[in-house]
């Protein structure tokens, strides 16, 4: 029973092995998966940059016509207050005073608004750019990381620009979770070895999930 302890003690040795290569492979995967998010995510941006800034551009000129309308009714309503002689006069030369002077506020508001956004995007354009060198030094290292990966067969390294990163990230996910297969379909094979082995000694079935239990379940039995 001492050879079936120590074959036990084998098998879980070998899964252990798989296990981290698994947890590494898991890992890795998910850093590559994420910078292709990013990419996306940059490239989209990117994408929509000029229409978004022609629109605001559009719409920041439309609130200084605004603006310029507010502030011309504004002052035309000041000098109606000034002109008024009655007390009606005076009280709705003081209403369009009243509006007038609110209209202006709300004015410069929305157009202090639309400057603020478009500092926002110019922010976010320096950003990108920023983003894009940052993906393309991560990828690199994801790259070399894949060509020394146990069982992935790594894709050329991407091209340049987000495109290409994002096609080389795609790659790298479907080769990544080819290896993941192969070594999970491995470690299946040795937690069903360790199973049958223990059946075989133990007299009866066993279904551990894992190795460990296995050679846990022979070392009570066989101390």
């Amino acid at each position: 029973m001492d050879t079936a302890v120590a074959f036990a003690a084998e098998l879980e040795q070998r899964d252990a092995a798989l296990a981290e290569r698994l947890a590494f492979l898991v890992e890795l995967g998910r850093r590559v998966d994420e910078t292709k998010v990013r990419a996306e995510q940059t490239g989209g941006f990117l994408e929509r940059l000029p229409r978004d800034r022609e629109r605001l551009e559009a719409t920041l000129a439309e609130s200084e016509r605004n603006l310029d309308a507010a502030q011309t009714e504004l002052a035309e309503a000041r000098r109606a207050v000034e002109r008024a002689r009655s007390d009606d006069a005076k009280a709705n030369a003081g209403r369009r005073d009243a509006n007038a002077t609110t209209d202006v506020g709300a004015a410069e508001e929305r157009r202090a608004q639309l400057a603020a956004r478009r500092e926002e995007l110019e922010r976010e354009e320096a950003a990108a750019v920023d983003e894009i060198r940052e993906l393309d030094l991560q990828a690199r290292v994801l790259a070399m990381e894949l060509e020394t990966a146990p069982r992935v067969a790594a894709p050329d390294r991407p091209a340049a620009g987000l495109d290409g990163l994002v096609d080389w990230a795609s790659r790298a996910h479907a080769a990544v979770f080819v290896a993941r297969s192969g070594l999970e379909t491995e470690r299946e094979r040795v937690v069903r070895e360790a199973n049958e082995l223990a059946a075989s000694v133990l007299d009866e079935p066993l279904y551990a999930t894992s190795v460990a239990l296995v050679l846990e379940r022979l070392e009570e039995r066989f101390p």
